[in-house]
């Protein structure tokens, strides 16, 4: 994607922060408005719509009774999938899913799956058979910065309000009833919370203009217990070991509050 900001704007952004202040005067550590709607798509198992700021991401669950992976027969499967609307940003273009997208579908299946926040096994129906599927469409709606935050945010909250058909083996064969619906079984929750850093200063959730200004950023995926499941850094440069430490730690705090809004739905 090519991003372009004139050289007046960057340099606002920069004295902006320089005076411990941001462009759209939040606190370095302060996320934008945060919005969930659940069970936003009728013909789902599961979904919700979930926006930070302006970025809005729709995310939607359905599950397929499916053959299990021969690595592991016992288990479930997850599904991934990221689709960055062309509508969602003049950046965006209509075809298949670009690196950014795998990127973000990566990263919050790794949140969600080293949680892990789903328990798969009881996803198994008969060993090495049958098994539920469960596909995790992520549409990026609107984009003003800081998609993997809102996109993981979705995801879990789409799966916190799933329910599938109970499925039952009789003499072999599968019977599935679809007007007995049952929750997903849920083990953990988890969420990501990014931490970029642009002019030597750390802030969470950037906005679109942070994020083309910034030097490199940091997604820090958390259990509810607040040890750490998921990593993901991006941007050509470095780190330095104090600057994770303390990224890490105001990432942690407010995952926090974003923890407490999951509570709400």
């Amino acid at each position: 994607m090519v991003n372009v900001i004139s050289e007046v704007s960057k340099e606002k952004v920069f004295d902006l922060l320089n005076q411990g202040k941001r462009i759209d005067d939040r606190k370095f550590s302060e996320y934008r408005n945060i919005s969930i709607k659940t069970n936003y798509i009728g013909k789902a198992d599961g979904s919700a719509m979930v926006s930070i700021g302006c970025t809005t991401v729709i995310v939607g669950v359905k599950a397929q009774m499916t053959t299990p992976f021969n690595n592991a027969p016992n288990s479930g499967i997850i599904i991934t999938n990221t689709e960055l609307l062309a509508i969602a940003s003049r950046n965006f273009e209509y075809g298949p899913p670009n690196k950014f997208a795998v990127e973000i579908s990566r990263v919050v299946d790794r949140a969600i799956r080293e949680s892990p926040v789903v328990d798969l096994d009881k996803l198994c129906v008969i060993e090495g058979s049958k098994s539920w599927k469960l596909h995790i469409d992520m549409y990026i709606v609107d984009f003003d910065g800081n998609i993997m935050d809102a996109a993981c945010l979705g995801a879990i909250c789409a799966l916190l309000t799933t329910k599938i058909p109970t499925a039952t083996s009789v003499n072999g064969e599968i019977v599935i009833d679809e007007e007995n619906l049952t929750p997903l079984p849920i083990k953990n929750r988890s969420i990501l919370c990014t931490v970029v850093k642009i002019n030597n200063q750390l802030i969470v959730d950037p906005s679109k203009i942070e994020e083309i200004l910034m030097d490199s950023s940091v997604s820090f995926g958390f259990r509810e217990d607040g040890s750490l499941c998921a990593l993901q850094k991006c941007g050509l440069n470095t780190l330095t070991h104090k600057e994770v430490t303390k990224a890490m730690k105001i990432a942690s705090i407010r995952a926090k509050e974003l923890f407490s809004i999951i509570d709400t739905i």
